[in-house]
């Protein structure tokens, strides 16, 4: 998990230093920050964790990649459930938050000067939703593997 995270950071930082040669890096990078988008993301998201105890069986997921942690089938199972029911629900809101986004700068199309912007933080929201899918993906790999080496076991 700390690989995909370094490697994700290192990806962004190099895209703002070519993208960034003429406007600046700093620059860049601030404009990949926009904490209204990754709010309104894990708003959408994070609540149907809290519903019927989810949120245990989803930070069991993340506790799978340590080497050292069992549990039973069942539980593995339902890690599993659970991860890829959260990496739907982040696409959708992703999907959704967007295509809200997109909505209210085309009502905004007489106003050129903020098109642009309002695009770019439109878009953003699809960045955050790809990243976090990338953050749940070892985690989903992780668990599918424990519950076929949990079967050979037995």
């Amino acid at each position: 998990m700390l690989i995909e995270v370094v490697a994700i950071l290192v990806s962004v930082v190099l895209m703002a230093a070519v993208c960034g040669s003429e406007i600046g890096v700093g620059t860049v990078l601030t404009s990949l920050l926009d904490f209204p988008s990754l709010i309104s993301l894990l708003v959408l998201s994070l609540p149907i964790l809290l519903r019927n105890g989810m949120w245990k069986d989803f930070v069991r997921g993340f506790k799978l990649l340590k080497k050292s942690y069992t549990c039973s089938l069942a539980e593995l199972k339902r890690a599993l459930d659970v991860v890829e029911l959260m990496q739907r629900q982040i696409l959708y809101a992703g999907v959704i938050l967007t295509a809200f986004a997109i909505i209210i700068v085309l009502g905004f199309l007489q106003k050129p000067e903020i098109v642009g912007v309002n695009i770019a933080v439109a878009l953003i929201t699809v960045l955050y939703a790809a990243v976090l899918e990338m953050l749940l993906l070892p985690v989903q790999i992780e668990v599918k593997r424990r519950i076929i080496d949990y079967m050979e076991a037995e």
